[in-house]
């Protein structure tokens, strides 16, 4: 896809063209904090679904956090600049469209913390890490997904 380079905000909705020309739809979630305390300046809290489509439009209330593909994953603007998203429309956040609890394995601390970097008393599921994603791992992640190996917590997984 050709890139793109945009302000990014919560309710963005993006698609990611898979090898078999297929798409699978994202929403970002958070922007991340741009302090000098923050760990992920300007990092971007996103969710990518398990819902297929031939096209680009997206159908909203598909994209929900049942529908999950994999873990929640931070990201930075560069996967839309390069091409590997692109935002295909807006639609402002509700509290249906959240998980009740994000998580996160901060290698760090050896514990579970949420997307403010605050500890969680347990584990979440889906968990995802704690840590900017770098294409390379972001794409073994779907493609083991769409190998059969879905998130713990999506629908896919409890069928």
């Amino acid at each position: 896809m050709k890139g793109q380079r945009r302000q990014h905000a919560p309710g963005d909705v993006f698609v990611l063209q898979l090898d078999d020309e297929s798409y699978r739809f994202g929403r970002i979630i958070k922007m991340g904090e741009t302090t000098r305390e923050a760990r992920f300046p300007g990092g971007i809290l996103a969710y990518i679904y398990d819902v297929p489509s031939a096209d680009q439009t997206p159908d909203l209330t598909q994209l929900t956090p049942d529908r999950l593909l994999m873990p929640p994953f931070f990201t930075m603007g560069w996967a839309w600049s390069k091409g590997y998203f692109r935002t295909v429309t807006h639609a402002e956040l509700t509290a249906d469209d959240l998980l009740k609890q994000h998580c996160f394995y901060d290698a760090y601390y050896k514990d579970y913390v949420d997307e403010n970097d605050c500890r969680i008393p347990e584990r979440a599921d889906p968990c995802g890490v704690f840590a900017l994603s770098n294409f390379e791992y972001f794409q073994q992640q779907v493609d083991s997904a769409l190998a059969g190996n879905p998130v713990v917590g999506s629908q896919r997984a409890e069928n």
